[in-house]
């Protein structure tokens, strides 16, 4: 009871009055292995909109049906994950807004990608007892790294070696191109 009062509290459930310029959509799972609807404000991170849902006729009918063309057209980004599916009302509905797809999935994006190649190569290598096979396989991390260390030698395990982490990184990627491409 302490909690819910605590949320009653602090959670209004009447939409903001004025839509901010900046929002972030997202989605996340609620009861019953549910997944819900939220909005926020990008600058303030205040709440703008919680919906029960995720459907695009729900979050389009809450944003038409509480704010005016005017008010949603001051509306100049929209930051989300890579949900095709929002991005086809959000035009519709915020006819001004850019969509901005956040850091973490740019990342995460770019981090497969690399491991997709990274996969690639080590099909296409022929001797699984080499040292650039050893380090793409079993010191993978190394090419997650955003700068690594050129300086310190040490013992990378299944390479067998004391050697930098840049060095390791030259070593797998002299002998893949596409991989340092």
């Amino acid at each position: 009871s302490s909690v819910q009062r605590i949320i009653d509290q602090n959670l209004k459930l009447r939409p903001a009055r004025r839509l901010p310029t900046r929002l972030c959509f997202d989605e996340f799972r609620s009861t019953h292995g549910m997944m819900s609807f939220i909005c926020l404000d990008a600058d303030s991170h205040r709440l703008i909109a919680l919906l029960g849902d995720r459907f695009n006729r729900t979050i389009k009918n809450f944003f038409i049906a509480h704010y005016s063309l005017a008010e949603r057209t001051r509306v100049q980004t929209v930051t989300m994950d890579m949900n095709a599916a929002y991005q086809t009302i959000i035009h519709e509905v915020f006819p001004k807004a850019q969509v901005v797809i956040d850091r973490f999935h740019i990342i995460q994006l770019a981090a497969r990608a690399l491991a997709q190649v990274r996969v690639q190569a080590l099909k296409q290598l022929d001797d699984k007892h080499s040292r650039p096979y050893k380090i793409m396989k079993t010191n993978w991390r190394l090419f997650h790294q955003t700068a690594p260390d050129a300086k310190h030698k040490q013992f990378l395990f299944g390479l067998n070696e004391y050697v930098t982490q840049q060095e390791a990184i030259d070593i797998a990627l002299d002998t893949e191109p596409k991989l340092k491409q």
